[in-house]
């Protein structure tokens, strides 16, 4: 689910991106760090690829028409920074312009890019050339991106720490949803044979205990496979802790222990498994809708819906199904 991936890593980025971040850099260095959104086909072929310099983009309100050297550029310079075992690369462009470029990739996406572009004031031969591309010399002064060697090296160190800082918190932030999911799955999976052994003992009433729970027949777990079952009947409509303690004639606070000692999770989080569960099979149908979906769910409303299914998958509903 590359997709998820993608909106999962870009959701982090804009959280940990604020404006004061990317403000502190330009107070101490002059130098504005620009950042560069992408969508999750930008650079798979035959998909063009976004032009990366923001230079290269013509001012607002005039003709697309990019100048001649921006094309050369892209293929030469901006191109090749987008392997993945690139850490950042700075180089200069025919425009005179000095960049540095570093693509956030994490586990086969690509959604940021962090891009600094400055006329460094000790290369002007390169500045020279820049003649030919009309203004773009004075649009980098205009906004006020004529610096020094050093402020551009600081600018660059900078860029580079914030880069290794996003690479960093989204592998973490990755691998603790695999491994909350891979929790997950045991729960599910120690919920699942609960419930079939209990399907099993309803079927082949004198099939012996053994047979069905090797070495544990105990009056625990029958009880907490009527549970299941009792939660598998109702959990379509209003169905609480307390109605099932009352169900079982036993106390809320014991059913509780008991059902998360012996299934591996608990009683509120199965009920959520079963909903959700469901409404992913309907949601798979694009004719239904998701206010729909969260009713046949038994969700209070759709807003308490899209949070659930949020918290639990990690992207809204709608994203889910885009994804599929």
């Amino acid at each position: 689910m590359e997709f998820l991936a993608f909106m999962e890593c870009q959701a982090l980025f804009r959280k940990r991106l604020r404006a004061p971040v990317l403000a502190l850099i330009s107070q101490l260095t002059g130098v504005r760090l620009r950042l560069v959104w992408h969508r999750p086909l930008d650079f798979r072929e035959p998909v063009e690829m976004t032009a990366l310099c923001p230079m290269a983009r013509p001012p607002t309100g005039v003709k697309e028409q990019r100048p001649r050297g921006c094309e050369s550029c892209l293929q030469r310079h901006w191109k090749p920074a987008l392997s993945a075992a690139n850490q950042g690369r700075r180089f200069n462009g025919p425009c005179g312009l000095t960049n540095f470029f570093a693509c956030v990739q994490v586990d086969k996406v690509c959604p940021l890019s962090l891009v600094l572009q400055a006329v460094v004031e000790s290369r002007s031969r390169s500045l020279h050339r820049g003649r030919q591309w009309g203004n773009t010399r004075l649009r980098a002064k205009r906004a006020g991106q004529t610096v020094s060697p050093a402020a551009f090296g600081r600018a660059v160190e900078l860029a580079r720490l914030l880069f290794h800082d996003l690479q960093s918190s989204a592998q973490a932030r990755m691998a603790r949803d695999g491994l909350e999911n891979a929790s997950r799955r045991l729960g599910n999976a120690r919920v699942e044979t609960a419930r079939l052994r209990a399907e099993l003992r309803r079927r082949l009433p004198g099939l012996p205990d053994s047979a069905v729970q090797p070495g544990s027949g105990s009056h625990a777990q029958k009880l907490v496979e009527a549970m299941i079952d009792y939660v598998h009947e109702h959990y379509l409509g209003p169905i609480s802790l307390g109605e099932l303690a009352a169900a079982m004639k036993m106390n809320a606070s014991y059913v509780s222990a008991l059902f998360s000692q012996t299934t591996g999770v608990t009683f509120h989080h199965f009920l959520e498994e079963l909903r959700l569960s469901k409404a992913k099979e309907l949601l798979r149908d694009p004719r239904n809708r998701v206010s729909e979906v969260a009713c046949a769910a038994c969700y209070a409303s759709p807003d308490a819906f899209r949070h659930a299914f949020k918290a639990h998958e990690g992207v809204s509903p709608e994203a889910w199904r885009a994804g599929e």
